[in-house]
Protein backbone atom coordinates (compact mmCIF):
# COMPACT_ATOMS: atom_id res chain seq x y z
CA UNK A 1 0.00 0.00 0.00
CA UNK A 2 1.50 3.10 -1.24
CA UNK A 3 0.56 6.20 0.47
CA UNK A 4 1.76 10.05 0.26
CA UNK A 5 3.08 9.03 3.44
CA UNK A 6 5.69 6.36 2.72
CA UNK A 7 4.86 2.72 1.94
CA UNK A 8 2.84 0.67 4.13
CA UNK A 9 3.23 -3.29 4.22
CA UNK A 10 2.29 -5.95 6.53
CA UNK A 11 4.89 -8.46 7.38
CA UNK A 12 4.23 -11.85 9.19
CA UNK A 13 4.77 -11.78 13.11
CA UNK A 14 8.08 -13.75 13.97
CA UNK A 15 9.47 -14.75 17.58
CA UNK A 16 11.72 -11.53 17.38
CA UNK A 17 8.67 -9.59 17.24
CA UNK A 18 7.61 -10.24 20.95
CA UNK A 19 9.55 -7.04 22.49
CA UNK A 20 7.97 -5.19 19.66
CA UNK A 21 4.37 -5.95 20.21
CA UNK A 22 4.83 -5.97 23.79
CA UNK A 23 5.81 -2.06 23.53
CA UNK A 24 2.95 -1.56 20.81
CA UNK A 25 0.53 -3.28 23.72
CA UNK A 26 2.30 -0.97 26.48
CA UNK A 27 1.82 2.22 24.27
CA UNK A 28 -2.23 1.32 24.14
CA UNK A 29 -2.40 1.30 28.08
CA UNK A 30 -1.02 4.76 28.37
CA UNK A 31 -3.53 6.40 28.71
CA UNK A 32 -4.78 4.71 31.64
CA UNK A 33 -1.76 4.71 33.54
CA UNK A 34 -1.49 8.88 33.09
CA UNK A 35 -3.63 9.05 36.55
CA UNK A 36 -1.84 6.45 38.50
CA UNK A 37 1.14 6.57 40.66
CA UNK A 38 2.52 3.00 40.29
CA UNK A 39 5.85 2.53 40.43
CA UNK A 40 7.42 1.63 37.31
CA UNK A 41 8.17 -1.56 38.01
CA UNK A 42 5.21 -2.76 38.90
CA UNK A 43 3.36 -1.35 35.87
CA UNK A 44 5.71 -3.36 33.86
CA UNK A 45 5.18 -6.25 35.96
CA UNK A 46 1.49 -6.16 35.11
CA UNK A 47 1.61 -5.33 31.63
CA UNK A 48 3.20 -7.76 31.17
CA UNK A 49 0.58 -10.21 32.61
CA UNK A 50 -1.76 -8.33 30.58
CA UNK A 51 -0.25 -8.66 27.32
CA UNK A 52 0.23 -12.64 27.95
CA UNK A 53 -3.33 -12.56 28.90
CA UNK A 54 -4.67 -10.89 26.12
CA UNK A 55 -1.99 -13.04 23.45
CA UNK A 56 -3.64 -16.57 24.97
CA UNK A 57 -7.05 -15.19 24.26
CA UNK A 58 -7.19 -13.89 20.77
CA UNK A 59 -5.00 -17.02 19.65
CA UNK A 60 -8.11 -19.18 21.22
CA UNK A 61 -10.51 -17.26 20.17
CA UNK A 62 -9.33 -16.16 16.73
CA UNK A 63 -8.32 -19.35 14.97
CA UNK A 64 -8.74 -18.00 11.44
CA UNK A 65 -7.19 -14.48 12.22
CA UNK A 66 -4.19 -12.58 10.06
CA UNK A 67 -1.82 -11.30 12.77
CA UNK A 68 0.45 -8.91 10.94
CA UNK A 69 3.46 -6.11 11.53
CA UNK A 70 2.67 -2.65 10.14
CA UNK A 71 5.20 -1.41 8.82
CA UNK A 72 6.10 2.31 7.10
CA UNK A 73 8.99 2.24 4.78
CA UNK A 74 10.67 -0.94 6.16
CA UNK A 75 10.13 0.06 10.32
CA UNK A 76 7.44 -1.51 12.74
CA UNK A 77 4.93 1.37 13.31
CA UNK A 78 2.31 -0.98 14.91
CA UNK A 79 0.40 -4.24 14.72
CA UNK A 80 -2.70 -5.22 13.07
CA UNK A 81 -4.77 -8.54 13.71
CA UNK A 82 -8.12 -9.23 11.69
CA UNK A 83 -10.16 -11.96 11.71
CA UNK A 84 -11.94 -12.29 8.04
CA UNK A 85 -15.60 -14.27 8.63
CA UNK A 86 -18.26 -14.96 6.51
CA UNK A 87 -20.40 -12.29 7.98
CA UNK A 88 -18.02 -10.22 8.92
CA UNK A 89 -14.38 -8.40 9.17
CA UNK A 90 -13.42 -8.04 12.49
CA UNK A 91 -10.61 -6.14 14.10
CA UNK A 92 -9.11 -8.08 16.51
CA UNK A 93 -6.48 -5.43 17.33
CA UNK A 94 -4.91 -2.39 15.47
CA UNK A 95 -2.25 -0.33 16.80
CA UNK A 96 0.04 1.98 15.98
CA UNK A 97 3.10 3.35 18.47
CA UNK A 98 2.38 6.94 19.17
CA UNK A 99 5.02 8.37 17.39
CA UNK A 100 2.91 7.45 14.05
CA UNK A 101 -0.29 8.70 14.97
CA UNK A 102 -2.45 11.70 13.96
CA UNK A 103 -0.25 11.33 10.54
CA UNK A 104 -3.25 9.56 8.37
CA UNK A 105 -2.04 6.27 8.63
CA UNK A 106 -4.33 4.74 10.96
CA UNK A 107 -6.89 5.78 8.63
CA UNK A 108 -5.94 4.80 5.38
CA UNK A 109 -5.80 1.35 6.89
CA UNK A 110 -8.71 1.57 8.44
CA UNK A 111 -10.51 2.45 5.15
CA UNK A 112 -8.54 -0.08 3.47
CA UNK A 113 -10.57 -2.69 5.53
CA UNK A 114 -14.01 -1.07 5.47
CA UNK A 115 -13.49 -0.76 1.39
CA UNK A 116 -12.50 -4.50 1.50
CA UNK A 117 -15.81 -5.43 4.04
CA UNK A 118 -17.77 -3.26 1.89
CA UNK A 119 -16.76 -5.46 -1.14
CA UNK A 120 -17.85 -7.99 0.52
CA UNK A 121 -21.13 -7.14 1.42
CA UNK A 122 -20.24 -7.70 5.20
CA UNK A 123 -19.88 -5.03 8.51
CA UNK A 124 -16.69 -4.07 10.36
CA UNK A 125 -16.93 -5.00 13.98
CA UNK A 126 -14.21 -4.30 17.19
CA UNK A 127 -14.23 -3.94 20.49
CA UNK A 128 -12.38 -0.80 22.27
CA UNK A 129 -12.13 0.27 25.72
CA UNK A 130 -14.38 2.51 26.41
CA UNK A 131 -12.29 5.22 27.96
CA UNK A 132 -9.56 4.50 25.45
CA UNK A 133 -8.94 7.33 23.09
CA UNK A 134 -9.13 5.58 19.92
CA UNK A 135 -13.54 4.97 20.52
CA UNK A 136 -13.18 8.75 18.98
CA UNK A 137 -11.17 7.58 16.11
CA UNK A 138 -13.55 4.72 15.04
CA UNK A 139 -16.32 7.33 15.41
CA UNK A 140 -14.76 10.08 13.46
CA UNK A 141 -15.00 7.00 10.85
CA UNK A 142 -18.70 6.02 11.11
CA UNK A 143 -18.41 3.78 13.44
CA UNK A 144 -21.61 3.28 15.68
CA UNK A 145 -21.42 1.49 19.26
CA UNK A 146 -23.85 -1.40 19.47
CA UNK A 147 -23.62 -2.64 22.96
CA UNK A 148 -21.31 -2.97 25.93
CA UNK A 149 -19.27 -5.39 27.14
CA UNK A 150 -17.77 -5.32 30.54
CA UNK A 151 -15.29 -2.33 29.94
CA UNK A 152 -15.47 -2.53 26.14
CA UNK A 153 -17.94 -1.00 23.15
CA UNK A 154 -18.68 -2.95 20.89
CA UNK A 155 -19.02 -1.04 17.34
CA UNK A 156 -19.09 -1.37 13.90
CA UNK A 157 -19.49 -0.06 10.16
CA UNK A 158 -21.92 -0.95 7.94
CA UNK A 159 -21.67 0.12 4.29
CA UNK A 160 -24.79 0.00 1.94
CA UNK A 161 -24.09 -3.46 1.88
CA UNK A 162 -27.67 -4.25 0.33
CA UNK A 163 -27.69 -5.79 -3.08
CA UNK A 164 -26.09 -3.29 -5.58
CA UNK A 165 -28.27 -2.88 -9.09
CA UNK A 166 -26.63 -4.51 -12.14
Amino acid sequence: MLMGRGKIEFRIITDQDKAFLFDVYASTREWEFALTVWPEAEKQVFLKSQYKAQDQTYKMRYLGAIYRIIQLDGEDIGRLYVDRQDDKLMIIDFALLPQFQGRGIGSDILKSLMHEAYSGKVPVKLHVEQNSPAVEFYLRHGFKKTGVNGLHFAMEWKGDVSAREI
